[in-house]
């Protein structure tokens, strides 16, 4: 790699800017002390490592910089107070509930504004508008594995996001190019809906366009689960179709470089620009010019230079991109190519073009698979056996379409429907998903070292041997994470319940839902599962039906993702029997718990110690209560009770907690100083949404809780709270 300067340099560029945006990180401080003592020991050996150091520094000063910016663009804001925000219109798109949104750049902030609105007003890019309302700045992930808002839309340079009815076109520009490029758009995917059925027109609006807010999220998660998700993102693959081969058909009719390679670029950036300039059609962009200067000047193209060269320009111009996933697996398909390239083998004999794509297709699978998992905690097996079929599928139908896509419809429209039909086809099937959960850093950066060291020309090992180290680092990454402590978790799901422990003997969670939050099931409790390395919940256990207790799991059933369900014993209600439908349907077995009852598992216990079976209480009063030793620690696990239900609790042996899981999110009707005299928690959890409507939790529980001098954590402000395990303590 030292005679690839631009590739040290990315790398640097990419630690420095680490170093700046994880500063306060203990696991960056190591990975840092140690990439330095790795980085003396290479410059020692040879000079030409040096570039990594200046890439570095490179990288902490834009960082740095970049981040000093934004904390000056958020003291500028008055947060959660409504103001008059004027902004000119750079992008306005629909949300699937039928809503408006503009993407707004106002001259006094550095960062965007996400604008939604219900205005069925016809607003243009390039207009000026003026609304009303208050700012905020988009949330962080709080619970492990849950997907991050912040870091999406901050590496797009999208720092804000605000709702208002009340929207005012300022100055109404003619037209601009924004403009023309959104006709252009528009009028692109007219042409595909007259073209196409529906299904297919919205699959190639995702494919050719960028735009996915008609595809349903069942299509979405078939491909993302089939390991084709690559599709339906417009990469280097469209890039290079768009300009490359327009370079190609006017080298051959005019045999000019210059030429062709002037009508390619213009081809690759309207292209660029018709589909949004996403970061991974951005670094194709970037490299495709730097092919054609190549071809102009006569000089060698080297890919991995090329990407490094594109990474370091991306990076350097926006800095925050180095939290986007979509960056990170763009140029880590390409530094895996690039690897390939180095190594593969000359195959001859029979079948050699299909036995060179399926080894291609798995040396990609294999190169990307630490870094889906670290993201994802889970990737399909043998996603390279529809990806061998797919990807020339996606390639060919791409072309084609773009070709006739002026033209009314033909027999040739039918073809790329059924080539369409087989894709889609091929995203519903199983290819052995695989469920890690989390893989630390540490052990994704050794990997790709190895890779590197495996492929370096240098070394002269074997083809055979090369390919059985880098499969013993695949094997390690798949066995690191079960060597890690088991742990109890007290997630955020906004205003709303969910208790999960990871035992020996599988999954057990203590309700899952939220009044708060939508979905929270697939985009909160569902991630959370996966990062802990599972895709089934062995035991769900629902206190009482309300929604901030059920809805969660509710989903998990529906997925098919629970084995067992434990109801509380008593009369059943609407919302009962639809969860016990649910769980019919998807042969998950209901068992009902009242008092006496036990869950046990070879190591760990809850006993329930209330309601009484058939309990005529209200519903939150008739919560189900579980006391128990789980992972060492003893725990009350007390849904919603209140009033009746606690003071009958009283005398049925409660006994002192180290953990309290507070009652009904932390009302003034719970948790009396009666209560917590004979439970005498040593840590209080309060799980609850953050600025909720019903003032949760209420100042009178703080104040009891204070008394007792008990350890108060509270979800809303703290996040996901997590115990880990103490058998040994």
């Amino acid at each position: 790699m030292k005679k690839r300067p631009m590739v040290l340099i990315f790398t640097g560029v990419l630690s420095g800017m680490a170093v700046v945006w994880n500063i306060l990180s203990m696991a960056t401080a190591f990975y840092l002390l140690a990439g330095l003592c790795i980085m003396v020991c290479m410059i020692c050996f040879d000079k030409g490592y040096g570039w990594i150091i200046a890439g570095m520094i490179l990288g902490i000063i834009f960082a740095a910089s970049a981040k000093i910016s934004m904390n000056l663009d958020f003291s500028q804001v008055r947060y959660n107070e409504t103001q008059d925000i004027i902004g000119k219109v750079v992008e306005v798109s629909q949300t699937k509930t039928g809503k408006q949104a503009l993407l707004l750049k106002n001259d006094m902030l550095e960062g965007k504004i996400l604008l939604y609105t219900s205005n069925d007003e016809e607003i243009s890019s390039g207009d000026v508008v003026s609304f009303r309302g208050s700012l905020k700045v988009f949330d962080g992930a709080t619970n492990p594995g849950q997907f991050s808002s912040r870091h999406y839309y901050f590496s797009r340079g999208i720092y804000y996001h605000a709702y208002s009815k009340d929207i005012l076109i300022k100055k109404s520009t003619e037209l601009c190019l924004d403009q023309m490029i959104a006709r252009c758009r528009k009028y692109l995917k007219q042409q595909l809906s007259m073209q196409y059925d529906e299904g297919i027109s919205n699959f190639l609006n995702a494919m050719m366009l960028g735009d996915k807010t008609k595809l349903n999220d069942t299509v979405k998660d078939d491909f993302k689960e089939s390991g084709l998700i690559h599709l339906m993102a417009v990469s280097g693959l469209h890039i290079s179709l768009a300009g490359r081969s327009i370079y190609r058909l006017f080298r051959r009719l005019c045999g000019s470089f210059m030429i062709s390679s002037v009508i390619g670029t213009m081809s690759a950036v309207f292209y660029c620009a018709l589909t949004g300039f996403s970061v991974s059609s951005l670094r194709a962009l970037i490299m495709l010019l730097i092919y054609f200067l190549s071809q102009i000047l006569g000089e060698h193209y080297d890919l991995l230079s090329s990407a490094s060269f594109a990474g370091v320009i991306l990076l350097l111009i926006r800095p925050y991109r180095i939290y986007d996933t979509a960056f990170l697996y763009s140029f880590t398909a390409v530094f895996v190519i690039g690897c390939y390239q180095r190594i593969k083998p000359r195959l001859k004999g029979k079948f050699q073009k299909i036995r060179e794509s399926l080894l291609f297709c798995t040396a990609i699978q294999i190169g990307m698979f630490p870094i889906i998992i670290y993201f994802q905690y889970e990737a399909p097996l043998l996603s390279f056996l529809a990806n061998v079929i797919a990807v020339p599928l996606a390639s060919t139908a791409f072309t084609v379409a773009f070709v006739l896509i002026f033209l009314p419809h033909t027999i040739f429209h039918d073809i790329i429907s059924w080539m369409i039909y087989v894709i889609l086809w091929l995203s519903k099937r199983s290819y052995g998903m695989l469920t890690i959960g989390h893989v630390p850093f540490f052990w994704v950066i050794l990997f790709y070292s190895l890779l590197l060291l495996c492929t370096s020309k240098r070394n002269k090992l074997q083809f055979k041997i090369r390919i059985g180290l880098v499969y013993t680092g695949i094997v390690l990454l798949i066995f690191i994470p079960k060597f890690r402590k088991k742990t109890i978790t007290f997630l955020d799901v906004g205003q709303g319940d969910c208790f999960i422990a990871d035992t020996n003997a599988g999954l057990i969670i203590s309700d899952g839902g939220s009044s708060s939050e939508d979905q929270v099931g697939k985009y909160r409790i569902l991630p959370y599962i996966k990062y802990l390395g599972y895709q089934r919940v062995k035991i769900a256990v629902i206190s009482h039906m309300d929604v901030d207790h059920y809805s969660g799991i509710l989903e998990l059933l529906k997925m098919g993702r629970i084995e067992y369900l434990g109801l509380p014993e008593i009369q059943k209600d609407a919302a009962m029997e639809k969860i016990i439908e649910a769980a019919r349907q998807n042969n998950t077995k209901v068992f009902y718990l009242s008092r006496g009852r036990t869950i046990k598992t070879k190591d760990d216990y809850l006993k329930v110690l209330h309601p009484v079976k058939n309990s005529k209480m209200e519903k939150n009063a008739a919560s189900i209560v579980m006391q128990g030793n789980v992972l060492g620690y003893k725990l009350l696990l007390t849904g919603d009770v209140e009033k009746e239900g606690e003071e009958q609790l009283l005398g049925e042996g409660l006994s002192h907690a180290e953990i309290l899981k507070v009652a009904h999110h932390g009302s003034k009707n719970s948790t009396s100083s009666e209560f917590l005299q004979k439970v005498l928690p040593e840590q209080t959890i309060i799980s609850c949404g953050q600025n909720n409507r019903y003032g949760h939790p209420h100042k009178e529980t703080i104040h009891r809780l204070k008394s007792c001098h008990t350890k108060i954590k509270r979800t809303d402000t703290n996040g996901a709270v997590i115990f880990r395990e103490k058998r040994d303590g």
